[in-house]
């Protein structure tokens, strides 16, 4: 039974490069199947605002219809073998899975999902200086590196090596859209480039810090894949680092929601006159903002500088009761 639905209409020949765009930008139906004819691809799509219109459009001609659409099949999913629905989380081909019931989930979605060739699951929290975490093995190839792809760019991820997670990528789009082609930008705690290279891909100059050598490494290798070259990795101390670039950042992103506090200091005095910090930070339901808030105040006094809060926001739940946060500022220098 066919279902009336949303979709673009594009030439035959630029079929794939379209799905593919609309894959990253999360408008893709997968529910549904691709329709065409002799002259065209039709696509079905969720919503599109105007930015993911916008985007589409740079790559050629599309129109959008309403189209009969054939359902796809239902393929057996991991919730029907266990009765209830895992929790895990995907980089790349690596499942990450809870540890209390690791063989289990494992065993089920490697049944159903043939696109995942390693199973791991955490041994503890994420910790040290670097802030990296080490993991079991649990089925699948032994590894956890692995290469993924996020927003229309590749990364090379190491999981024991490096900190990532698949669960920032909306945000770091809602930040990337921020940034102008002429912007500087300050990326503190880069890691292996997320925010940097999605930032650079729009234009901007980014300079990328991180004190992990083997973050760095990885940045560095995901730069040259991505053939991004305007951003410039340092690897070193973000306290001395930032400092470097007092008055200059149109935005600095302080992505280590556990310690970022530390640092704000030089983050806001990095930052020119209109210039936007993005500040993260781990926070207990009961207060979201109001710890980091008196801290940030606190900081600009000693810089010096006003502020003025343009957004607040829950990132994502990070354990019961708390949530990462994001803070949004304006930095006014006195």
């Amino acid at each position: 039974m066919s279902l009336v639905s949303k979709g673009i209409k594009v030439s035959r020949g630029r079929g794939e490069e379209f799905r593919k765009a609309l894959v990253d930008l999360g408008v893709f139906d997968q529910s549904l199947r691709i329709l065409s004819d002799e002259a065209y691809v039709y696509l079905p799509v969720l919503d599109l605002d105007d930015e993911a219109a916008g985007e589409l459009g740079a790559l050629g001609e599309f129109e959008l219809v309403f189209a009969e659409f054939l359902p796809r099949e239902q393929k057996p999913k991991a919730e029907d073998i266990l009765g209830r629905r895992p929790h895990f989380e995907m980089v790349g081909d690596i499942a990450i899975v809870d540890p209390k019931d690791a063989e289990e989930v494992a065993l089920a979605l490697m049944k159903v999902h043939r696109n995942i060739k390693t199973v791991i699951a955490p041994m503890g929290h994420v910790e040290g200086e670097f802030r990296t975490r080490r993991f079991r093995h649990v089925a699948g190839e032994t590894r956890t590196a692995t290469l993924h792809k996020e927003h229309g760019l590749l990364y090379k991820v190491d999981l024991e090596q490096a900190y990532f997670t698949p669960r920032l990528g909306t945000e770091r789009l809602r930040v990337a859209r921020q940034v102008g082609p002429s912007d500087l930008v300050i990326d503190m705690f880069a890691g292996v480039g997320p925010f940097a290279l999605l930032m650079a891909r729009r234009g901007a100059k980014v300079i990328a810090i991180d004190k992990n050598p083997a973050a760095v490494r990885l940045l560095r290798e995901n730069a040259e894949l991505n053939r991004i070259g305007n951003v410039e990795i340092l690897e070193g101390d973000a306290l001395e680092i930032a400092g470097v670039y007092e008055g200059r950042a149109d935005h600095v992103v302080m992505n280590l929601p556990k310690s970022a506090h530390i640092f704000l200091t030089p983050a806001i005095e990095a930052a020119r006159e209109g210039g936007i910090v993005h500040y993260y930070s781990i926070s207990p339901e009961e207060d979201l903002y109001g710890k980091d808030t008196a801290l940030i105040e606190d900081a600009a006094l000693q810089s010096g500088a006003d502020i003025e809060y343009i957004y607040r926001g829950m990132v994502r739940s990070y354990a019961p009761r708390q949530y990462n946060v994001v803070i949004d500022f304006l930095v006014d220098q006195r």
